[in-house]
């Protein structure tokens, strides 16, 4: 086919404007227009999903953990449900939530132990806590309330720092983001998250986060998170792959992190569906009680 001139100039033209009105559009973005961007990516009305969570202590060794999770949106709420299917000491201990958008009101959450028929509910302080033991605290397993935090642009650590931060996280452009608590909204933070500042690289393309540090009050602890293995499914930007690491101590260099690496946690994501029906009796506490 030939084609001409007139239509090749067009063309390109055409695709030089999307480029640079892309480009414009991303420099125009604030912090927070991109934190929000974040906030309301879509990741479908409702998931289905099996996943493994791979517990590794500092020698290395492994605790694995077969799940289920399930996900529904409720306009600007929603409930998930996590049901624990291996080792069979862990079967049908299960976690429920329902996330709420309202600042006024608080998420309501349930983890259940069958072994004592033992439903404990996860609220203020219960949030810092490790979910099942994992490198992933209550609250990561949540939305985080975005107007509670002040965000800028940031290519360091600290005002101290003689090296700049990467930009460029396997081979994508990424926004890095450093959130600090409100004044007014710090207290409730330390309470329920513990958690004194965060960095964020946010891949410009399809606003997931994909790399984090996060700075922890108590223990002086830090966390390093990681999202891999990023796909389309269905349409929708997915990581089939989360890690979470926990350090005690410096880890200004590699040789200084290998030392103070606690322990880490990495789930894995395989099977995941979107939009499929589910019924509202599955994010029920009567539902989790049962079991799968």
């Amino acid at each position: 086919m030939i084609v001409s001139k007139k239509i090749m100039t067009q063309t390109i033209v055409s695709i030089l404007i999307v480029i640079f009105s892309n480009i414009a559009y991303s420099q125009n973005l604030s912090p927070f227009d991109i934190i929000k961007k974040v906030d309301n990516r879509d990741d479908g009305e409702t998931s289905i999903s099996d996943m493994m969570m791979v517990k590794i202590d500092k020698r290395g060794q492994q605790r694995k953990l077969e799940l289920k999770s399930y996900r529904k949106e409720y306009g600007e709420n929603s409930k998930s449900i996590i049901f624990f299917t291996a080792p069979a000491d862990k079967r049908n201990v299960t976690f429920l939530s329902w996330e709420k958008d309202n600042e006024e009101e608080d998420d309501d959450k349930w983890l259940f132990l069958p072994a004592g028929n033992i439903k404990t509910r996860i609220s203020g302080g219960k949030k810092k806590d490790p979910f099942m033991g994992s490198d992933f605290s209550y609250a990561d397993m949540e939305s985080i309330d975005i107007e509670d935090w002040n965000y800028t642009f940031t290519n360091k650590y600290t005002s101290k720092d003689k090296s700049k931060l990467n930009p460029v996280i396997d081979g994508q452009d990424c926004w890095i983001i450093q959130a600090l608590p409100k004044k007014e909204k710090l207290k409730k933070i330390l309470n329920e998250i513990g958690y004194l500042k965060r960095v964020s690289w946010i891949r410009k393309d399809n606003f997931m986060v994909v790399q984090g540090r996060t700075w922890v009050k108590k223990g002086k602890k830090t966390k390093l998170f990681f999202a891999r293995k990023i796909k389309k499914i269905q349409g929708i930007w997915t990581a089939q792959e989360l890690e979470m690491r926990t350090y005690k101590g410096s880890i200004a260099t590699k040789k200084k992190r290998a030392r103070s690496l606690k322990h880490r946690t990495i789930l894995l994501f395989k099977d995941m569906k979107y939009n499929k029906p589910l019924e509202d009796s599955m994010f029920t506490v009567q539902r989790m009680m049962r079991g799968l």
